[in-house]
């Protein structure tokens, strides 16, 4: 009997299943496609069975069942769990490795209870070669049941420098699909901020695309060491073998997206989360394919500051701090709007390998959370605080630099204005608060007394 089962197996499901195998445990793959289970086939051997039927899957498998369910998010999720459910019996673990909302995941969750059967939701970063060779995990759910197959779990997951497995028990619910949600609208946030300093580099600082790869090799080994910093500078030294030109030259300027940024975007809306430049990075996209594509090219004639690169190395680092606070300030304002225990060292430990968003800066967040320390905000920490009063003259001459340019920086400015706002005690937010008592009675706070108040602030006539 196999002790593990995977369902898909398109390129993440086959890696995991590998990676499965590849580390000492008996694995059994299923998919509807039967080419998917014809060359999952050719790898077949005394740890790794393939099964062509949905009975012969499920039979396969020793009690209690441990399932990954690794296909595509939505209805098709729903189907499987109607196909599997006849055939399991209480006790079993399914486990949904997809991109799932949230939502969907509460109702599965709850759905499976009512059967007896224990359901984990896992967000799963990292990719093709991360599913193969480590991904990060993010399994929420039963917290009985991912105990049973944590063995597995942290043996395929990538593991930290200091050699600690990139997952752990996120919560219970949909939470584990809910911090891969979050991370992804990070990615988003992060991804845009380095789209936008490329674009200062080569239309202010008239860089090549060598010359800015050099840039962000070396920015990788400074301020801000991370993934994306080193397939940057990789995308943008790639050379095209026809034509000898450099790829990203010739990549249409359109960016497209799959909706896991929305849907934080929309959560965080219904939570009154200030995420500002999660929002900026989203509409980016929306943007580049809204956009007319007519006028001319931006062409600075201004000088170019001495100390540019230094800023934008500098804002950078910043500016994907910001990323990741909105990040965790959504996820502790959803722990208490959802009643989620969330452990905060425990996320940022999981993202410090295997997944897209992982850089060095991860273990500060780490440091800045332990202890059961509460933040509502990354920047109370005092690391943080002074990274905010280091780097944030920076900023203010990058993004005064590029508004006088004429360029657009959606994520810098919202960073920028992200930090600007959260400490000001002052914000105008006041005379909002006014116009709407006027024209609509909805009452305000005072800041000298206690209590709601109204104005007559004019007189019939």
């Amino acid at each position: 009997m196999q002790q593990f089962g995977v369902i898909g197996l398109s390129v993440m499901g086959k890696n995991l299943a590998l990676n499965i195998r590849n580390h000492g445990y008996s694995v059994s793959g299923f998919s509807i496609d039967k080419s998917e289970v014809d060359a999952f086939a050719k790898y077949e051997d005394d740890k790794l069975k393939p099964c062509y039927t949905w009975e012969e899957f499920v039979n396969s498998l020793e009690k209690p069942r441990k399932i990954l369910i690794q296909i595509m998010a939505g209805d098709p999720v729903d189907q499987t769990l109607q196909k599997l459910l006849p055939l399991l019996d209480k006790g079993d673990i399914l486990i949904d490795g997809g991109n799932s909302n949230f939502h969907d995941t509460t109702r599965r969750f709850e759905e499976m209870e009512k059967h007896g059967i224990h359901f984990i939701g896992m967000g799963v970063s990292g990719g093709e070669e991360g599913a193969l060779n480590g991904p990060a995990l993010m399994p929420g759910g039963d917290e009985e049941a991912y105990k049973k197959v944590a063995p597995i779990l942290e043996a395929i997951a990538a593991k930290t420098p200091e050699g600690r497995p990139c997952v752990s028990y996120i919560g219970p619910s949909s939470s584990g699909h809910y911090v891969k949600m979050v991370h992804n609208g990070i990615e988003y946030a992060i991804i845009q901020e380095f789209s936008e300093v490329y674009d200062i580099l080569r239309k202010i600082a008239s860089k090549s695309d060598d010359e800015m790869s050099a840039i962000f090799d070396k920015w990788n080994q400074g301020l801000v060491h991370a993934y994306l910093t080193e397939i940057t500078a990789n995308v943008l030294k790639q050379k095209d073998n026809l034509t000898q030109d450099h790829v990203i030259d010739h990549i249409l300027n359109v960016a497209s997206y799959k909706g896991t940024g929305n849907w934080m975007l929309e959560d965080g809306v219904a939570l009154g989360a200030p995420i500002n430049v999660v929002a900026e990075a989203v509409i980016a996209r929306f943007m580049s394919k809204a956009t007319t594509r007519e006028g001319k090219e931006i062409v600075w004639n201004g000088d170019v500051p001495d100390n540019l690169i230094d800023n934008l190395e500098k804002s950078l680092q910043l500016t994907q701090a910001v990323a990741y606070a909105q990040g965790f300030q959504q996820l502790t304002m959803a722990a208490k709007a959802y009643d989620w225990n969330l452990r905060y060292p425990a996320i940022a430990q999981n993202w410090e390998a295997g997944c897209i968003i992982r850089s060095s800066m991860l273990k500060d967040i780490e440091k800045a959370y332990e202890d059961g320390k509460q933040l509502e905000v990354l920047f109370q920490d005092p690391y943080f605080n002074q990274l905010m009063v280091n780097n944030i003259p920076a900023l203010r001459e990058v993004v005064s630099l590029v508004t006088k340019a004429g360029i657009p920086t959606p994520a810098l400015s919202a960073s920028l204005n992200y930090l600007e706002s959260i400490f000001d005690p002052s914000l105008p937010a006041n005379l909002i608060q006014g116009q709407r008592d006027y024209f609509g009675a909805h009452t305000y706070l005072r800041n000298d007394r206690e209590g709601t108040f109204h104005t007559e602030w004019y007189e019939e006539k």
